[in-house]
């Protein structure tokens, strides 16, 4: 199988080591569906070609990705992309969900949730809510992986307080599904890279009050508008804005046994 990549220009996130630029690239081919469970992912080599990279960059690459439990190592045999897609009674019902699909829903239902919070909302809500965006920021000024890790979950937390106190039940467990799934090694390993810049960790914080602000304002129309606006910002900063940066043309798959 032939893997074409081409290198996006690192940008504001010029300061990543190169390993993460790789890792990134390789997610966001399994994200948008040029890569799928069972691919085998080309060698060594052949990925450092591709990146203008050395080897040992490619290498630590595949070990975050492996960590991540996003590829399988197969002695003899390669790289194998596994996890992703394979649910366990661990993982949440939607484990499969490819994130790009994810966000897509999530697009179309949080929005929904932010009007409704806009009518039901009481003033404990928004305090709980106003203090989690209050951690999150606080996380977020921190470098280390500890402080991303909870900056993350925070976010999390964030979305999944907002449905649950959205008045609607069905709305709110099927919000929980979702960011269910977003825990998935496979998202979180992506959201990580992503977050790693830290004007993007603020914009988030920002993005979030300006949702409470609206919400606690029984503002819904603007509320929902500005979800909307943030999970868009969201699928931008992951996926880019066109269908995705990488490349695949396969002369021949081999799927895992």
């Amino acid at each position: 199988m032939y893997l074409g990549m081409e290198m996006s220009e690192p940008g504001s996130s010029s300061e990543r080591r190169r390993y993460l630029v790789v890792a990134e690239e390789v997610l966001k081919a399994v994200a948008v569906g040029n890569l799928t469970v069972g691919d085998r992912l080309p060698n060594e080599r052949a990925l450092a070609e591709q990146f203008g990279v050395s080897r040992s960059t490619v290498r630590e690459a595949l070990f975050a990705l492996e960590l991540g439990g996003v590829i399988q190592v197969r002695p003899g045999s390669g790289y194998f992309l596994t996890g992703a897609g394979i649910q366990t009674e661990s993982q949440p019902p939607l484990a499969g969900t490819s994130p790009r699909h994810l966000v897509e829903v999530r697009g179309l239902l949080e929005p929904a949730v932010a009007r409704h919070c806009a009518q039901e909302i009481s003033r404990a809500d928004v305090e709980r809510l106003s203090a989690l965006v209050d951690d999150a920021e606080r996380a977020g000024l921190g470098s280390s992986q500890d402080s991303i890790d909870r900056y993350l979950a925070l976010n999390f937390d964030f979305h999944l307080e907002l449905a649950q106190t959205c008045g609607n039940p069905l709305l709110a467990g099927l919000i929980g599904q979702l960011l269910g799934t977003g825990k998935h090694p496979l998202w979180l390993l992506m959201n990580g890279i992503v977050v790693r810049d830290p004007a993007i960790r603020t914009q988030q914080v920002a993005e979030h009050r300006a949702i409470l602000w609206a919400i606690a304002d029984g503002r819904g129309e603007e509320a929902g508008e500005a979800m909307a606006a943030h999970l868009g910002a969201l699928s931008a900063r992951v996926f880019g804005s066109g269908t995705g940066r990488l490349r695949v043309t396969r002369s021949r798959r081999r799927r895992s046994a």
